[in-house]
């Protein structure tokens, strides 16, 4: 009989080092790249700064339908993707609100053939009445299939109580606004912004004998060079806070629950300790939130928290689903944790969760095209140096637990938060009242962004 070999003893983790990368001018555009020797499989965005605050007041939404419009490609009727299947292609196009984002994912030996097919779309698709009316039924369905989950409606919902402007209704632009925007309008978007101006055009994979230059000039043409605009803080929603905004949902047995405040941009914050701090509050398993909410009063499955930055501005939240006659609970009960974790900071071992993580995973977390291609994306929307990765990885080694107690001091404020409830309003208007935390608005969620 064999014997079992004896299990290997674990080392200690290499530190990881973000790949170097190449940038060169080509006409009016950029490119950024990262050879990758032995990945076959490229990744390829342009990156341009389009996004849903480009949209014109009368015109919301009208980034999100160029984007979507895009697909139907250069003949219009879904012409795009099975030209691109041909060369095993994948179409990437997306909106956010600081960036238009194109692109395709391709084998290196048919990166030319593909690239030329996703820049003939970017630069000139037909954008037809019916192709571009047929994107916005889509659209407007899927807005009102989503708001049909609870928690998609109260997500939709907090750019309302948090701002002024165009962040206070949702960057498909909601049923009203959307609409209203015409294939005429679309056109016109598109050949101001998304055809005319060059961009970033970021390349991963193996990229030996691939034509950086080359590509660069398929895509960028005679395109003119473009650049993010200053970021201007956006304008506070009217109204004093803490407040709760509680959409009626009849007969609901179950509530969504949304803690809302606004946080700095991408560029202020400090990343490493403000998310740190939101791992040990509700982005782990074992966090604060899920031990208390879930594991002791048993209100929820799960509880989380993240931020949401952009160029301008960021978000924090908390969010969870509960049932009816735990929602106001669930709301002092987490309320009660962020003051706590503001008050004592956090332990040791959660420290050591933070640090494990956001390092160790690294090499995984960016072991392919796509996650590179991605990491340069956020580089170049936001304006991060080359060695971003690092810095954060070496800020992730080097947080301390009053790091992470001083970022929920900085950073967590219960006076400014805003709180989305979803649910039976007859049932929840009450108990949110009595809560303490602010008035309590009943609104109708069809006619929220009328």
């Amino acid at each position: 009989m064999s014997q079992l070999q004896p299990r290997p003893v674990l080392g200690a983790p290499k530190p990881y080092t973000f790949p170097e990368h190449t940038r060169l001018a080509v006409g009016g555009g950029d490119i950024v790249a990262i050879d990758v020797p032995g990945q076959k499989y490229a990744s390829i965005r342009l990156v341009q700064p389009f996004g849903g605050l480009s949209d014109p007041a009368d015109r919301k939404g009208v980034a999100m339908l160029t984007a979507e419009s895009l697909e139907d490609g250069v003949q219009g009727d879904n012409s795009l993707a099975p030209a691109l299947e041909r060369h095993g292609a994948d179409w990437i196009c997306y909106a956010t609100w600081d960036s238009f984002v194109t692109g395709v994912d391709a084998p290196t030996t048919r990166i030319s053939d593909a690239t030329a097919l996703f820049a003939e779309a970017v630069r000139g698709p037909a954008l037809r009445d019916e192709d571009v009316l047929r994107r916005r039924e889509q659209l407007l369905e899927g807005f009102w299939l989503e708001a049909s989950r609870p928690g998609r409606l109260a997500m939709r919902a907090i750019g309302s109580q948090l701002f002024s402007g165009r962040y206070a209704t949702p960057i498909s632009g909601a049923p009203v606004a959307l609409q209203g925007v015409e294939p005429e309008m679309v056109r016109e978007f598109h050949a101001g912004t998304v055809a005319a101006g060059a961009g970033t055009l970021v390349v991963v994979g193996d990229l030996s004998g691939v034509d950086l230059e080359g590509l660069g000039r398929t895509v960028f043409g005679d395109a003119a060079r473009v650049a993010f605009p200053e970021p201007v803080a956006p304008a506070p929603a009217p109204g004093e806070l803490p407040r709760v905004l509680l959409l009626d949902r009849p007969g609901s047995v179950q509530s969504a629950l949304i803690l809302a405040q606004r946080a700095p941009s991408r560029a202020e914050i400090d990343l490493p300790r403000a998310e740190g701090m939101s791992e040990v509050l509700g982005g782990m398993f074992t966090s604060r939130l899920n031990q208390k909410l879930r594991e002791e009063l048993g209100y929820t499955y799960g509880v989380g928290s993240r931020f949401d930055l952009r160029r301008d501005s960021g978000v924090f939240l908390i969010s969870t689903q509960v049932d009816t006659p735990t929602t106001a609970p669930s709301l002092t009960a987490a309320l009660e944790e962020v003051r706590r974790f503001k008050a004592d900071g956090a332990t040791e071992s959660e420290l050591a969760a933070v640090r494990q993580a956001n390092t160790v995973g690294l090499p995984v977390t960016y072991s392919n095209a796509r996650s590179l291609a991605h990491a340069l994306v956020e580089m170049v929307v936001h304006d991060l140096p080359a060695d971003h990765v690092d810095r954060l990885r070496a800020g992730y080694e080097a947080l301390t637990a009053e790091d992470l107690r001083s970022a929920a001091e900085e950073y967590l404020d219960p006076a400014a938060t805003a709180v989305i409830a979803v649910g039976d309003a007859a049932s929840l208007k009450d108990p949110l009242g009595e809560a303490g935390f602010g008035q309590v608005d009943v609104r109708d969620p069809e006619n929220l962004w009328n």
